[in-house]
């Protein structure tokens, strides 16, 4: 019997103790978590990983979760179906009316509740 290999995550968050209680708890749910610190990062490991889901923060230096969706919706067609979770602590409405278009597969608030992000990470992998 062949075992199925852990899906991959690719975790770009920039503060450094919430990076490390969400990679902890992505692993402990099984699954590969590979961790960039922002966009720029993030879309470098993108390319080397390919990974099966996104888990993004929105507001981050350098590039932001948003700038960083959108470039992967607009420039890199080959990454336009990974599913993309953002995190945010923004929770103003007309912030998630600015990315709809971009067509995030969900928007998780900060604080993490642990139990939704598992759940939204679960159902993302299962649509991919």
């Amino acid at each position: 019997m062949v075992e199925e290999s852990p899906k991959t995550i690719l975790l770009i968050e920039d503060e450094a103790d919430l990076c490390d209680m969400l990679q902890d708890e992505l692993a402990q749910a099984g699954y590969k978590v590979v961790t960039a610190r922002n966009g720029e990062h993030g879309l470098e490991r993108i390319h080397e990983i390919d990974p099966d889901l996104i888990l993004c923060d929105r507001a981050m230096p350098r590039m932001s979760g948003y700038d960083l969706l959108e470039r992967i919706r607009g420039i890199y067609p080959q990454y336009a179906d990974i599913p993309f979770i953002f995190l945010t602590a923004l929770s103003d409405a007309r912030d998630r009316e600015a990315v709809e278009h971009l067509k995030p597969t969900a928007y998780l608030g900060k604080p993490v509740d642990f139990e939704e992000l598992r759940t939204q990470v679960q159902k993302a992998l299962a649509n991919d």
